[in-house]
Order: structure tokens, then sequence, then C-alpha cells
């Protein structure tokens, strides 16, 4: 079985999978969506479940939170998205995970690191960090 990992920003869905063993985490793609309509991203995950055979058994949302606990508009964003996910999901288990950070330390990564201009790093930041947060969930231990 496998894990997709979701990066939820206000226009696009960053998206990752592991490998059938659970253990590296790869980026699937950038998928932008339309007027917050969060519907048009689960039909997304829904392609993906189809392509991949329903071999999915877990999926890992993005979640950021402040260090003073308070919710942010994604924050929230990302509980709404849990619950339209759990309706159309039923047999997947949907786990929202710590995500602070993941696009400033993936952009740094990809800019100080791979050596990447703005303009390429625009179109992969977000599925880059949905493979930052799933690759954290799945180091540490799950």
């Amino acid at each position: 079985m496998r894990v997709i990992g979701l990066d939820l920003g206000t226009k696009t869905l960053g998206i990752a999978i592991t490998d059938s063993l659970k253990i590296i985490a790869t980026g699937l793609e950038n998928f932008e969506y339309p007027n917050r309509d969060l519907n048009i991203c689960v039909n997304k995950i829904k392609q993906i479940f189809e392509k991949y055979s329903n071999d999915i058994d877990t999926i890992v949302l993005g979640k950021p939170k402040r260090s003073n606990d308070k919710p942010s508009e994604m924050t929230l964003l990302s509980d709404e998205f849990k619950k339209i996910l759990e309706q159309n999901f039923k047999n997947v288990k949907i786990v929202q995970w710590n995500e602070a950070y993941s696009t400033i330390n993936t952009t740094e990564m990809l800019k100080y690191q791979a050596g990447l201009k703005a303009s390429k790093i625009k179109k992969i930041k977000d599925k880059m960090s949905a493979v930052y947060i799933l690759q954290d969930y799945l180091d540490n231990g799950f």
C-alpha cells in the first residue's frame, strides 16, 4: 500500500506519493484549482487512486501550525479539506501533519542546494513541499 501527501494552498495542491514499501516520497504534480473549489481537488485525488489501482491506504494532509496555536486561514482551509476527504475516502486514513515552514524549507533547498532559478521553483515548489511533508511523516515512523 502507498501513502499520498498533500500540500494545500489557496490556488494549488501539491501532490506526492510513496513507493509501495512506504519508504520514499516522490512528487507527482502541482495541481491548480480555481476559486478554492476543493471538490476539484477531490476529483484529482480520485484519479490518482484509480491510476494506482486503489493501492493507497493513507492521505497525509499538511496543516500549518503557528507557535501560538491560533489557527490561520490555511489551518482552517486544511481542516475543511480534511472533512471533505473523510466524506469521499471513507476507507482511507486521513492524517493532518504539521507542515510549518515546509514551503520555505523546500524553496530554500531548491534554490541553494539544487541551484534552481525562481521560475523553475515556482513550478515545482508545491509538489516538493508535499514530498517534504510526506517524507517527514514517513521518517517519524508512520
